[in-house]
């Protein structure tokens, strides 16, 4: 049998002077976003920035 995948995008937004969890607006709040996601099993695969306007996507993935 083999494994099981589930998947989340997170967005983050380019903003004056750092770039910020859409729901959180400090940096450490990001940090504290991005840990309680690997808390939860979620493991950081990708971060995809197609621009200097455009959000980075932050793609993860667990075991279902």
């Amino acid at each position: 049998m083999s494994a099981t995948w589930e998947y989340k995008v997170m967005t983050l937004k380019h903003g004056g002077g750092g770039l910020h969890l859409t729901l959180t607006p400090t940096d450490e709040e990001s940090i504290a976003a991005l840990n309680r996601e690997g808390a939860l099993g979620w493991e950081l695969v990708t971060a995809i920035c197609p621009g200097l306007a455009q959000p980075t996507l932050l793609y993860f993935k667990r075991l279902r």
